[in-house]
């Protein structure tokens, strides 16, 4: 099932910063390889998709970056494969912001 949803909440300019360099604090590079290599099988579902709205309104409560990590650590894979994408695609919205371009 393909997943589509709108570019989450604002993210601190910060992470889109370090993320726009190419560091992602928040998801190891195992991770990242896993949810981008299950979205290309299709393999996302639109339940993981509604559980990672709910963990990304949860995330937002921590303010530090090892309370972030250490709730992304505890959550089903599935919720976390699609937390990343949607980190991803919120990155690439601010990069296209940042430039002047308007993507969708």
């Amino acid at each position: 099932m393909e997943i589509t949803s709108q570019v989450p909440g604002p993210v601190p300019p910060a992470l889109m910063e370090s993320a726009a360099s190419g560091i992602h604090p928040l998801f190891d590079p195992p991770a990242i390889r896993r949810a981008f290599a299950r979205l290309r099988q299709g393999l996302l579902s639109q339940p993981a998709l509604m559980d990672a709205h709910q963990a990304l309104r949860y995330l937002a409560r921590f303010e530090r970056l090892d309370e972030k990590r250490a709730y992304l650590a505890v959550l089903p894979e599935d919720t976390v494969d699609v937390l990343v994408y949607l980190y991803f695609r919120s990155v690439d919205a601010w990069i296209a912001r940042q430039q002047g371009i308007s993507i969708h």
